[in-house]
């Protein structure tokens, strides 16, 4: 698959970005949310998938989905961030989420929510 991991922390988006390659997804990564805005509404059907933390600068990882669904850009989210119980279900409903990973999170999860995704 073709995957966008939005993550401000440099080490975890490294570490998810190259766990992801080793099992051969293609991957791209971006700083922030806007970046990550801007990359998907410039390569519109790029990116089969967006890995999103929420808190960033500039554009949190709940604005960029809110963004990408007034765009109707039809990609697959999911967000790794840390949240707490209640807000979790009407979050995956609101925005729409396929995912919801709470950080910190085992590589095994990763894989197996970015796995979920492609059947």
């Amino acid at each position: 698959m073709k995957i966008l991991v939005c993550e401000d922390d440099p080490l975890v988006r490294t570490v998810v970005s190259m766990i992801l390659a080793s099992v051969g997804h293609q991957v791209e990564t971006s700083n922030d949310g806007q970046e990550g805005l801007e990359k998907i509404r410039n390569h519109p059907g790029a990116f089969e998938v967006l890995i999103t933390d929420n808190r960033m600068p500039r554009l949190t990882g709940i604005e960029l989905v809110e963004s990408l669904r007034e765009m109707n850009i039809p990609v697959k989210v999911i967000m790794a961030s840390t949240f707490a119980a209640p807000l979790d279900e009407e979050l995956q409903h609101r925005l729409r989420l396929d995912g919801l990973l709470k950080k910190p999170f085992k590589m095994t999860d990763l894989l197996k929510s970015v796995e979920a995704l492609g059947h």
